[in-house]
């Protein structure tokens, strides 16, 4: 009697899958290097805020920021824009049959730009105080990016709804 061993492998592990991905995210990649950059930001402002969750004390500088939330729900709401994003980017070249990942990307960078303003807004508001201007500089052109961001994947939501007409 011959038995056939199968070895268990989930589908997501399987070779052809990750070769999909890998060429689904190299092959839009230069187009979407903007959203791609700004998945970095988000993620470690996330964990900033969430390891340390006293940092708005450290600085009159977070005054206004931390009149309108905390640092763990500020943490909660960047997160969430770096992962949705991070998917959409993943699933955005690799999955033809779904259509929705511009709208993720769109909203992801919306998010993430209110997100960004809110900051720099904040920074701004202290800096008319006797803060710095520096945080401004920086979380101004993540606002910058952002808007960017919006535009393309709107763009990609156009020429997709060409396409599928």
């Amino acid at each position: 009697m011959i038995h056939e061993t199968h070895q268990f492998r989930p589908t997501w592990f399987d070779p052809v899958i990750v070769v999909r991905l890998k060429d689904g995210v190299r092959n839009h990649f230069p187009m979407r290097v903007t959203e791609w950059i700004m998945v970095w930001p988000c993620l470690w402002m996330g964990a900033a805020l969430n390891w340390q969750p006293t940092m708005f004390d450290t600085s009159a500088s977070y005054s206004s920021l931390a009149s309108w939330l905390d640092e763990r729900q500020w943490a909660l709401i960047v997160l969430c824009c770096a992962i949705v994003r991070l998917v959409a980017l993943i699933v955005n070249g690799t999955f033809q049959a779904f259509p929705y990942s511009p709208h993720l990307r769109i909203l992801a960078s919306a998010v993430s730009a209110m997100f960004w303003f809110q900051f720099s807004l904040g920074f701004t508001l202290s800096a008319f105080a006797g803060g710095g201007l520096s945080a401004v500089a920086a979380y101004s052109t993540f606002v910058l990016l952002e808007g960017v961001n919006v535009v393309r994947a709107s763009e990609d939501l156009g020429r997709g709804r060409t396409w599928r007409r």
